[in-house]
């Protein structure tokens, strides 16, 4: 990596931590996903081995208030304001809802096949 892209990724990673830390529900997985990157690609831009790209700088932008003038300048607030009732936030809401909804409905299918394998070692 350059070393512009360090810096950004530096402060790309800066902003995942701080996302992660104000949203205890949400995990690294959960993260990605809403991202729209696999988890081993998250895992390999936490890790410093690869370079976030537009894609997901926007994305962190977009979805999560994150000011895209402090990730590649440095200068100023990591978080925009943004109003509570926006559009914006209503939207990132509903698709953190949906995604914790699905690993639930995932989780519960594993779980009741545990209990039936359970059952069936009786």
């Amino acid at each position: 990596m350059k070393n512009f892209e360090i810096v950004v990724n530096e402060r790309v990673i800066e902003a995942i931590n701080y996302i992660l830390k104000i949203n205890p529900n949400l995990n690294k997985a959960l993260l990605a996903e809403s991202i729209g990157i696999k988890p081993a690609k998250f895992s390999e831009i936490l890790n410093k081995r690869m370079a976030a790209g537009m894609d997901i700088i926007q994305k962190l932008c977009s979805d999560y208030a994150i000011s895209a003038n402090w990730l590649i300048t440095g200068e100023g607030e990591m978080c925009r304001q943004i109003d509570d009732n926006s559009v914006e936030t209503n939207d990132k809401i509903s698709r953190l809802i949906t995604i914790l909804e699905e690993t639930l409905k995932e989780k519960d299918k594993q779980i009741e096949k545990l209990m039936s394998i359970i059952e069936q070692g009786k």
